[in-house]
């Protein structure tokens, strides 16, 4: 193993821990002070971008991208997948750990896009991975699909929206700042989520401070780093990294909220997992050919 490859999956899990936190401190948000999930998500974004805005100015690194084009479709892409999962989190129709996994199925949308969108041939093991895959959210979803069936959906649906991001960013890590990525991105979607946020927003309780600044200063900081990470190495090589994610949501959820997961939860988890991380090897292997995410 490389070092530089040992540096970006520590920046990566690094990021990964950030936003487990992240998402835990939404839930724990949304418990306190029953606000809607387009205000805590406002809050996390906006107050997260002081993350990457600190950071430029103390490294001394321009917050402008040279590449506006990728930089736009990036921040609007990881918008949509960010309102999916945060309303997830708000409207408490499944655990956080769930909705991790259901997020995480990234992976299985770019292996499906990966042949019409960048030309790529797909394997017959990619397409199986990716039908056991979709076979462990139906796991997942199986016990509680009446009650949990739309939201699901929806962030299935950011799933994708995400898939799509990564695409971009990882052609900006190459040549524009982690500060300037997290910031365009942090202040775009803190943006469109006070706009969705404006009808009904309310005035946030004392206890809910708490969760909402760590959620804020956590996905900040995850987002001023990611890049780090995809600048080091191919999004292909990484992406079987990502699902540290799951595993540290479901650890804080069990820890603060005292929420275990179930047998058929614990199965789909794993399912989908396997799942992504055997397209990510194969991902990664055909990068070691020659092709680069």
């Amino acid at each position: 193993m490389s070092r530089s490859f040992g540096v970006a999956v520590v920046w990566l899990l690094a990021t990964e821990a950030c936003f487990a936190l992240m998402r835990v401190a939404a839930r724990a948000s949304a418990a306190a002070g029953d606000l809607p999930w387009a205000e805590i998500a406002a809050f996390r974004f906006l107050g997260g971008a002081l993350v990457p805005l600190g950071a430029a100015l103390a490294r001394g690194v321009p917050l402008r991208l040279a590449d506006a084009k990728n930089a736009w479709l990036r921040s609007l892409l990881g918008t949509g997948g960010a309102m999916a999962l945060f309303y997830a989190l708000g409207t408490h129709a499944m655990s956080v750990g769930d909705a991790t996994t259901l997020y995480s199925t990234a992976p299985l949308w770019v292996a499906m896009l990966s042949g019409p969108v960048l030309g790529e041939r797909v394997g017959p093991v990619v397409w199986l991975a990716v039908v056991g895959g979709f076979v462990g959210v139906a796991t997942l979803l199986h016990a509680g699909f009446a009650s949990v069936g739309r939201t699901g959906l929806i962030v299935l649906a950011g799933a994708l929206s995400y898939a799509l991001a990564i695409f971009r960013l990882r052609r900006l890590s190459s040549r524009e700042s982690s500060e300037a990525i997290g910031f365009h991105m942090s202040v775009t979607a803190g943006t469109i989520m006070l706009l969705v946020a404006l009808p009904g927003l309310r005035a946030i309780p004392r206890a809910a401070w708490g969760p909402l600044a760590t959620s804020a200063l956590a996905g900040g900081l995850g987002q001023a780093i990611v890049g780090r990470a995809y600048a080091r190495e191919p999004a292909s090589r990484l992406a079987a990294f990502n699902y540290a994610g799951v595993v540290f949501t479901y650890l804080l959820e069990v820890l603060l909220f005292r929420r275990v997961p179930a047998a058929h939860q614990v199965a789909g988890a794993l399912i989908v997992v396997a799942a992504g991380v055997l397209v990510s090897v194969a991902a990664a292997r055909r990068g070691f050919a020659g092709a680069r995410a």
